[in-house]
């Protein structure tokens, strides 16, 4: 089968969405925020290591020797931005947003409660290095999609006389309900520029991540959430 490998450079974009409690993305006025304003994302696996049944005999020798396959239960994400979006920072992790007197979205209210029902899906495109778009046709990007992730918080952040970073952990979930998402992410065709549709392949009940290449560009960056509009 032929396949098509890339490699993966820097991070040009997020793309945040409000899920419901049961991993659907959540319809709205103020429902999305797409965002440049990262330094990193990290992804790190959380694996349930199998148990180990060892039995030796009278003599010392190994009589049984087992060990159940390791699962993965969940994958931790360590996400740093080098600048403040409320909007964002609400989705994430259902912290109260701050107003000024016109009503603008201007910080955020740290409380005490964690946001564990619900919470949001994470997209993130990169740089594919190495492209000849004259003999490819279209311009390559990586695409990294986690369908649920919750438990968001702000976990760290430093004011010195630096710039400040601001650190949110938080953890993916299976068993939502993204399917093949609210936007149109994947070519349906080889036409230049390609014809932009849904996941191809509808994420599944037991999927964590998703990471794959497409010819479609990732959205424009824009400070403040958006509408997500009712599917047709």
């Amino acid at each position: 089968m032929p396949a098509t490998c890339w490699q993966s450079v820097r991070g040009r974009v997020m793309r945040v969405t409000k899920l419901d409690e049961c991993g659907n993305p959540v319809e709205g006025p103020c429902s999305t925020v797409v965002s440049k304003g990262f330094v990193s994302i990290a992804y790190a696996a959380e694996i349930s290591e199998g148990d180990e049944v060892e039995i030796k005999n009278a003599n010392g020798e190994l009589c049984i020797s087992d060990k159940a396959c390791d699962e993965l239960k969940w994958v931790n994400l360590t996400l740093t931005f080098c600048g403040v979006d409320p909007d964002l920072m609400a989705l994430m992790t259902g912290y109260q947003t701050v107003l000024d007197y016109a009503g603008n979205a201007v910080g955020n209210r740290v409380g005490q409660k964690i946001l564990c029902d619900g919470g949001f899906a994470l997209e993130v495109w990169s740089d594919i290095p190495g492209q000849n778009c004259a003999l490819t046709g279209n311009r390559l990007y990586g695409y990294f999609l986690a369908p649920w992730v919750k438990s968001a918080i702000l976990n760290s952040f430093t004011i010195e006389n630096d710039g400040a970073t601001f650190e949110v952990t938080a953890r993916t979930e299976k068993g939502g309900n993204w399917g093949t998402g609210p936007y149109n992410v994947d070519p349906t065709d080889a036409a230049t520029p390609p014809t932009a549709g849904p996941l191809l392949t509808p994420i599944g009940p037991e999927d964590h991540l998703d990471i794959h290449a497409t010819s479609i560009a990732p959205p424009e960056p824009e400070c403040g959430c958006q509408p997500l509009p009712a599917t047709p």
